[in-house]
């Protein structure tokens, strides 16, 4: 498998991520935003001094769970202050790991990729393919001093030496097996300074937000993981599956976002996958690799289609209190080309495809359509993969006949939205947040307006 490291955005997108951001103390040098490289580079030498050096005691060695049963997956963990307590936080943890009734995945090679997963039964859409507990969870950088004389090369080699020294206590720690299973990822970074654990986390990576702390120093400081299998999902453009990363037990859910034969690679997309082919291919430089697939190699269909899933903004308070003059089918309609069209994608993992089921199941309810709804309800209750999944609670609109309709907010606000006060008041919000759904308030806070769930 030929990967590499997204210097890129947050890891709610779910994006493959390793260590890149780093925290520095230099009496020198500061960079605000110090970025490890991408391919070969000249190599630095960094003088060894007393002075400088990896900040320690900033993090704590643990492992997950503290008493593990025989033959279950365990976590080293490298924390700074507070993402421990977070996890002992939770009810019950850890709870134990999800697991599908039968096998569905095997590892193999992929032609020109390296090992990849593969499906070993038919899968359908929502099915759990596999849970994954990482074999490590690591900062994406670590605190560091340096002395003044350091130039910014030898500040981000110093970085990288540091955060390897911190890497290798956690990989030490592991159990003979799971280190040996660690060491044996691919590792795409060998030439730019990485040290041969640092190389395989930033080619595997991926980050989780869970764990962040609101405890200062360590507040905002981001984790990436590494795992038997997720780390083995190979990008594609029209990606098959989703992981979703469950806290209370300390693991990844990997589910089929839609039907997938038996025999098929299982796929993960790296980057963003609604910008257009170039742009995909130059973030996809960092991975080392060139991605082949249909949407890349002849783009000038998926480009413009692309391009139109992206300008679509469905909004069903919007369409249900506040442009009345659209015809009632308009926002069904609009959704369904939305959908329609990325189903032509392949693409039913992104969120895009969760928000235009949903608007959809909301505006029947807005219509007090029954039936619609919970028709659509059914197929949102599929996506477990989605971020919004837990709070859209479907299953209590599965049936038509359930009394969740009648509570809930845009209940029938198409069609009597004077009689809902719940509509009136998100009418009124509506109108005051403007077609753009914003409203910049003093102090330089601002009043968005978002779709709803099933509760206000």
């Amino acid at each position: 498998m030929k990967r590499g490291f997204l210097n890129g955005p947050k890891a709610t997108a779910r994006l493959r991520q390793g260590a890149s951001n780093l925290q520095h103390n230099s009496s020198a040098v500061d960079p605000p935003n110090l970025r490890f490289p991408i391919g070969k580079v000249s190599k630095v030498d960094v003088p060894h001094t007393r002075s400088g050096g990896y900040t320690a005691c900033a993090t704590t060695y643990t492992t997950f769970p503290l008493v593990p049963n025989p033959d279950e997956p365990v976590t080293e963990c490298i924390f700074f202050e507070g993402s421990k307590e977070i996890l002992m936080q939770v009810p019950h943890f850890p709870q134990p790991m999800l697991q599908p009734a039968e096998s569905a995945h095997r590892i193999g090679v992929a032609p020109g990729k390296g090992r990849g997963l593969f499906s070993t039964l038919a899968l359908r859409t929502g099915e759990l393919i596999c849970s994954d507990r990482p074999l490590l969870i690591g900062p994406r950088g670590v605190p560091t001093s340096a002395p003044p004389n350091f130039t910014p090369d030898m500040l981000i080699q110093h970085s990288l030496n540091e955060l390897e020294k911190c890497y290798e206590v956690g990989v030490n720690r592991m159990r003979p097996h799971d280190k040996s299973v660690f060491m044996a990822l691919a590792n795409c970074h060998t030439q730019d300074g990485s040290g041969p654990i640092v190389g395989i986390v930033r080619t595997n990576g991926l980050g989780i937000d869970e764990l962040q702390t609101d405890k200062a120093p360590a507040k905002g400081r981001q984790y990436t993981t590494v795992s038997q299998y997720i780390s083995l999902l190979n990008h594609s453009c029209s990606a098959n599956t989703a992981p979703v990363f469950h806290l209370p037990s300390l693991s990844f859910r990997l589910y089929a976002v839609r039907d997938i034969p038996a025999g098929e690679e299982l796929t993960f997309q790296y980057i963003d996958v609604l910008a257009c082919a170039a742009a995909r291919q130059r973030a996809l430089k960092p991975y080392d690799l060139v991605c082949t697939c249909t949407a890349c190699s002849d783009p000038t269909v998926s480009d413009r289609r692309r391009a139109a899933i992206e300008a679509i903004h469905p909004n069903a308070i919007m369409w249900a209190a506040v442009n009345r003059e659209l015809p009632d089918d308009w926002l069904i309609n609009q959704c369904l080309e939305q959908l329609a069209l990325l189903i032509a994608e392949g693409l039913e993992h992104h969120q895009k495809y969760f928000h235009a089921t949903k608007t959809i199941m909301e505006a029947y309810i807005c219509l007090g359509d029954r039936v619609g709804a919970s028709e659509w309800a059914g197929k949102l209750h599929k996506q477990r993969w989605a971020d919004g999944y837990a709070v859209a609670n479907t299953g209590a609109l599965l049936l038509s006949e359930s009394n969740a309709y009648e509570q809930h907010p845009l209940w029938r606000a198409r069609v009597e939205p004077d009689a809902n006060t719940s509509t009136r008041v998100l009418q009124t919000f509506a109108k005051f947040a403007g077609t753009a759904n914003i409203k910049p308030l003093a102090g330089g806070s601002a009043m968005m307006l978002f779709p709803v769930g099933n509760s206000l």
